[in-house]
């Protein structure tokens, strides 16, 4: 059995884009419908209803005192993410995850990845970096980051450990998770505990999934088949089409064509994101504050040529052409 798995809350942007990433699974999936139950953690659980009616879905409500305590003591909003996957093993033994976040959907049938989901062997959204490439990446977050595993001896359930800079981070928008997953989560909740207090970096659960699941298993990417769209002005473009997509009038013609819409936005937003001028202002502000000033220079003159932008952003530009003048 394989449970997609997904978290929102909060807003209606944040429940449409759900709606867009559990759907964009079942446009997509090609085997059969009774292996897969959808878990949805969501405050509004009556929003999605009139979509999911006829998916197989559970839903597990997000109350103010039940983020609280997902959160823990640190306070961190994506420790949410381990404590869902940890619920969901327990209500599900035996099962095979597919965790998504919201800002996320499915590129093509992900049958065979599901398929090569076995115990020993485990997937993230991509790798990223090394944590030794991002020593002098100017973001305080960071260099607190780098400091403390280069200082502090960590607590696992096998006794105190380090972590070495060689180390690597993977995305974790997006895990394929067999179900012997479920004894690793001690660790991974230990180290995000232990990784947030001391540096408020906002992906401190991603490091600690990322370190627990390349000892533990064979950890293996799965862009192939999910698309993760975290950048603010991507956000902002498929807000605009989902606002679009999910009226209030739900039924009749619709529904029968909703999931074949979906499948065909599914191939048109990725090619959407990558030449939106506001992507392209984002990717290079991205660029600029890694010190990648090529990469930086070369989306600023796409997302100038296309028009539209604002002063705030050659603003922007001009402060790092000097900081890039200066080095």
């Amino acid at each position: 059995m394989y449970v997609l798995v997904t978290q929102s809350f909060g807003r209606e942007t944040e429940y449409r884009r759900a709606l867009f990433a559990i759907l964009s699974f079942w446009a997509w999936y090609s085997g059969d419908i009774k292996q897969v139950r959808t878990h949805l953690f969501t405050d509004n659980p009556d929003y999605f209803k009139p979509f999911l009616g006829d998916i197989p879905i559970d839903y597990t409500l997000l109350t103010p005192e039940k983020i609280a305590l997902m959160r823990g003591k640190i306070d961190f909003i994506h420790r949410m993410k381990i404590c869902l996957i940890d619920e969901t093993f327990v209500k599900y033994p035996g099962a095979k995850l597919l965790y998504v976040d919201s800002d996320t959907f499915f590129i093509k049938d992900p049958l065979p990845w599901m398929q090569s989901i076995v115990d020993g062997r485990s997937f993230m959204h991509v790798f990223e970096y090394k944590f030794e490439e991002y020593r002098h990446v100017p973001m305080p977050t960071y260099w607190a980051f780098i400091n403390l595993i280069e200082t502090k001896i960590f607590r696992t359930s096998k006794g105190e450990r380090r972590v070495s800079l060689d180390m690597e981070s993977w995305n974790a928008g997006v895990m394929g998770l067999p179900s012997s997953v479920a004894e690793l989560l001690p660790d991974i909740y230990d180290l995000t505990d232990q990784f947030y207090p001391p540096t408020s970096h906002s992906t401190c659960e991603q490091y600690a999934f990322s370190l627990i699941l390349k000892e533990q298993t064979q950890l293996s990417a799965c862009a192939e088949y999910v698309f993760h769209y975290w950048e603010n002005a991507e956000k902002v473009t498929a807000d605009f089409v989902f606002n679009e997509l999910f009226i209030e009038d739900y039924g009749g013609v619709y529904k029968e064509t909703l999931l074949e819409n979906i499948k065909i936005l599914t191939t048109r937003l990725p090619v959407l994101f990558e030449e939106h001028v506001l992507s392209l202002q984002d990717r290079s502000m991205q660029a600029f504050s890694h010190n990648n000033f090529y990469l930086g220079y070369k989306f600023a003159w796409k997302a100038i040529k296309k028009g539209s932008v604002n002063p705030v952003f050659f603003k922007d530009v001009l402060y790092h052409v000097k900081r890039h003048l200066k080095k």
